[in-house]
């Protein structure tokens, strides 16, 4: 990812499954699968990334998943960055989501971003132990400018 020369922030953020940011908060631990390397958001119904990017122009969300774990969550997923909403849309036949134009913003503050799951559930438990309430996998999360 590039920096703006006049901010030294990076023009964009990629969260892969495997190596998670430290300022993650309801993620579940890193899982390997057929689809790759994913990460269950939960237990709670919003996963929160805080990251530092170059916001002074639109960016676009995309979002690739490993499940929808409910599939009521398929149509009803979203993302809110620094507080205003952008519904999750499908694109093409697969597991990936768009949401943008993300508008842009003045200063170099941190970009917090929730992922809003509205369906959680929970995994079959193995022993006595309630399983934790997992959202969705997430493969990668990507906030670029656009084409």
């Amino acid at each position: 990812m590039t920096q703006s020369s006049a901010t030294r922030l990076p023009e964009g953020f990629i969260f892969e499954a495997a190596k998670p940011p430290p300022d993650a908060l309801h993620f579940h631990a890193p899982e390997e699968g057929a689809g790759g390397v994913f990460c269950w958001t939960g237990p709670g119904a919003e996963a929160v990334l805080n990251i530092r990017i170059d916001r002074r122009y639109p960016l676009r969300a995309w979002l690739e998943l490993a499940n929808f774990g409910n599939p009521a969550n398929r149509d009803a997923l979203s993302l809110i960055v620094d507080g205003d909403l952008y519904p999750l849309m499908r694109r093409g036949p697969g597991q990936n989501l768009l949401a943008g134009p993300i508008l842009p913003r003045e200063g170099d503050e941190p970009t917090q971003l929730v992922i809003r799951v509205p369906h959680l559930h929970s995994p079959p438990a193995e022993g006595h132990r309630a399983a934790p309430l997992r959202g969705i996998a997430i493969k990668r999360l990507s906030l670029i400018p656009p084409d």
